[in-house]
């Protein structure tokens, strides 16, 4: 398997960029890093492989990240550390490793697409300095050893993040934009942790088998993204009643049904539009919406941006 040795550490110099772009041989796509003013790195992944690789991040590493993966799968070993980490699809990721020595990550052939944010102790602590005292446990005395927090993308946090990878303006704007987003992101997993801590200890967690159905559901949703489900006939299909299929969905990914396969339909027309495929009204139809002009209306809602401004 071939291994790609990438430096993302915190760079110095805040007007340098760094991208990578793959050669044919091993795939298509990049992995971009933005140093900001504040001194946080952003890191975009959008690319996909020929065959697996393996990719050796080498120090100086930032100790600290937010990680927010919308598809393909990776296994992340951190160096001296026994367990390996598992990425997947969905996966909004809090991350403190301090003094870590190195980083590697198994990456599959999927369309890899994720955002992360990376930063030193010192940045972080800067920020929360007056908070402080009410900070969430698992982000409390973080200097003092190994911090992971686990949780499914939000539909916030997705909205966030296609804003960061679609990002319309140039130069300064660019920047102002995406400090303003990358802190956006970070607020949201942090409220994410805040209100996890905060549910009633006598609150039961969704059994795996639940959890299983309800992501079945999510699946046939995605995979049918031109007619609009019979509630009832998704509940059958994956052994649950339709109330209960609503409530345990909502507990899963915080929208009802209707509301994720919209999600998907916007996501998977913006995906047209950005390579070119297609254009506006062939996207919105593509995606099951009849009226181009409500389709306009419910991406520019989502997005914040008209869809034109992905349509080449």
């Amino acid at each position: 398997m071939k291994k790609i040795s990438l430096s993302l550490q915190v760079l110095t110099d805040i007007t340098k960029n760094e991208r990578i772009t793959l050669s044919p041989s091993i795939g298509k796509g990049h992995i971009q890093s933005v140093r900001l003013k504040s001194g946080m790195q952003l890191i975009t992944m959008d690319y996909t492989l020929r065959r697996p690789i393996v990719l050796e991040y080498v120090p100086p590493l930032a100790p600290l990240g937010f990680g927010f993966c919308l598809s393909g799968c990776s296994r992340i070993q951190p160096a001296g550390q026994k367990e390996e980490k598992v990425v997947k699809p969905g996966h909004a990721v809090f991350n403190c490793f301090p003094n870590m020595a190195g980083l590697i990550e198994t990456i599959g052939t999927e369309r890899f697409l994720r955002v992360t944010i990376l930063m030193d102790l010192e940045r972080f602590c800067s920020f929360v300095e007056a908070e402080m005292d009410v900070l969430p446990s698992q982000l409390e005395n973080l200097s003092a050893g190994i911090s992971r927090h686990e949780g499914q993308i939000t539909p916030a946090m997705r909205t966030t993040v296609f804003q960061i990878l679609n990002c319309p303006y140039q130069g300064l704007a660019r920047r102002l934009f995406l400090e303003s987003k990358v802190l956006e992101l970070m607020a949201h997993k942090i409220d994410q942790i805040e209100a996890i801590e905060s549910l009633n200890p006598n609150t039961r967690p969704l059994p795996s088998s639940d959890m299983n159905r309800v992501r079945e559901a999510a699946r046939l949703l995605a995979g049918d993204l031109e007619n609009r489900p019979d509630l009832n006939q998704l509940a059958r299909s994956v052994g649950m009643c339709r109330s209960k299929l609503h409530r345990c969905f909502r507990m899963v990914y915080g929208i009802t049904p209707f509301e994720y396969l919209r999600n998907r339909r916007l996501e998977t027309a913006m995906a047209f539009l950005s390579d070119g495929r297609m254009n506006v009204t062939e996207a919105a139809f593509m995606v099951g919406y009849s009226s181009p002009s409500y389709f306009t209306k419910a991406f520019k809602k989502y997005f914040g941006y008209l869809p034109s401004k992905n349509s080449h």
